[in-house]
């Protein structure tokens, strides 16, 4: 199955990122379909007729339209229509997301370098959902604050999600719970070499969470495994996060990164709130009966948490730099204007294999794991466990688990389609655990795919991708979110 799979992707490699020279192959063709076949005509022929077509297929409905937006420089006119100001400083765009159900949104995201001083930077982002619930995320960061080499960002975002959720430990049952969060937060940060490239930064926030019933009675969860009154559901509490961060980053581009190296290392202790408690009413109305009110169970709530990730990036080729020119990028979208099916048989031979697979090319990869500890066990809030889903990463799946251990390893080979666009191909194994010790295969999950991303060195736009799970399930991911943290 492993093979399978590696074949797979070999082969959306070779369809989506080989450049056209079709006149060519198609006359190499015409030519020996007036002779004899040879012995090589023969082994090919089920490759050309078969295994072509079918991968054609499946590939067609990222290709067709990156093969009309790559023709047409829509990337680059896109970016143009988006931007704004003298200096080009101002970037406003819409987001959206198209899948079914509440999660349906459309918004819009408004970004400002230079705002009110030099090397400021402001962002603020709406989303409006098809089931009028909102979110709104503002923030305000400056570089070199009073004179000095001092990193300042305060930020202030809303979340109201009426059909929110949490998620039992180390499984995938989940409990529907109305959820209005409100943070507000400060961080300063500086650099402790002269070349910048190890910052250490500290902050803090103000964190309230206000949960509450569901209409959907039947997913009240009222059980000693996972008690209300001790994990705070269904009530409000108030966390105030504390936390330092370690960061090395040699990187030659942060968002198009070909060479170096990004280190981070966090730990928060989070002081947490007493739960707010459940009315005897409330409770009834929902079907749990009670003689009095929930309070608070008593335990401490507050605990410790602890993100780590290793990422490095390997540039493969001759070229002296991985992100393109506007001339070498009109140059690389003339290749890509023409994609033709017996081409790929020609960049799979032999001689040509390794230019295909290893000239000018990126592999990525990300090691990260993020634990919580808990102050007093069963004490901490549903908020506290980490989450493993798309955004961790772990692309091929549309849920989440929640755990107090997560470890994950993620590889990307990429390659440029355009001067704003990557190829990509990923593969991800992820691991979750109730125990730092106690790690099994039975909680080991993979996903695959692979999409298109499109960036500027120095800021993410968005990406298109297509993941999987194993061979069960397709997800689409269209986000402006980075595939890495």
């Amino acid at each position: 199955m492993k093979m399978m799979r590696l074949v797979t992707l070999l082969v959306l490699v070779g369809v989506l990122s080989v450049p056209a020279h079709a006149k060519k192959s198609d006359e190499a063709v015409q030519d020996t379909s007036s002779g004899s076949m040879s012995f090589t005509e023969v082994i090919a022929w089920p490759f050309i007729h078969v295994i072509q077509p079918f991968f054609s297929s499946l590939v067609y409905p990222i290709a067709a339209p990156l093969h009309y937006a790559i023709e047409n420089g829509v990337a680059d006119k896109a970016v143009d229509l988006i931007t704004f100001g003298e200096k080009r400083n101002i970037f406003i765009y819409p987001v959206f997301n198209l899948k079914p159900g509440s999660s349906t949104m459309i918004g819009l995201c408004y970004r400002h370098r230079n705002l009110f001083y030099q090397n400021d930077y402001a962002v603020f982002e709406g989303r409006y959902y098809a089931n009028s619930d909102f979110d709104v995320k503002m923030r305000y960061s400056k570089q070199s604050l009073f004179g000095k080499k001092l990193y300042g960002l305060v930020n202030l975002n809303i979340y109201m999600d009426r059909d929110n959720g949490f998620t039992l430990p180390v499984t995938k049952e989940s409990f529907k719970q109305a959820d209005t969060t409100i943070n507000a937060g400060l961080r300063f940060g500086f650099p402790i070499t002269e070349s910048r490239n190890l910052n250490f930064s500290f902050g803090s926030e103000l964190v309230y969470h206000l949960a509450d019933f569901t209409d959907t009675k039947d997913s009240v969860l009222d059980h000693p495994k996972f008690p209300i009154e001790d994990r705070g559901l269904y009530q409000g509490h108030f966390e105030i996060p504390f936390y330092v961060n370690l960061v090395f980053d040699n990187l030659d581009f942060p968002y198009a990164p070909s060479k170096g190296q990004r280190l981070s290392l966090s730990a928060s202790y989070v002081l947490t709130s007493h739960y707010s408690g459940i009315t005897a009413d409330d409770m009834s109305i929902v079907g749990l009966h009670r003689s009095s009110a929930l309070k608070d169970g008593g335990k401490n709530h507050d605990y410790v948490s602890v993100d780590a990730f290793y990422q490095i990036y390997f540039f493969i080729g001759r070229a002296d730099k991985y992100v393109l020119s506007a001339k070498e990028g009109r140059k690389t979208r003339k290749f890509y204007t023409d994609f033709s099916l017996n081409e790929v048989l020609r960049v799979w031979r032999p001689e040509n294999l390794v230019e295909t697979l290893f000239e000018h090319r990126v592999f990525a990869f990300q090691l990260r794991f993020q634990g919580m500890w808990e102050m007093e066990k069963g004490g901490a809030p549903y908020s506290a466990f980490p989450s493993l889903n798309a955004r961790f990463p772990l692309r091929g799946y549309t849920g989440a688990w929640v755990a107090p251990f997560l470890l994950g390893l993620s590889t990307e080979y990429r390659w440029p389609v355009d001067r704003l666009v990557d190829g990509v191909v990923f593969n991800e194994y992820a691991m979750i655990s109730d125990k730092i010790n106690s790690w099994s295969k039975d909680h080991l999950y993979n996903s695959w795919g692979f999409g298109v991303r499109v960036r500027k060195p120095d800021m993410y736009l968005f990406r298109v991708q297509f993941a999987f799970h194993s061979w069960h399930g397709l997800s689409l991911i269209l986000t402006i979110a980075p595939e890495f943290r």
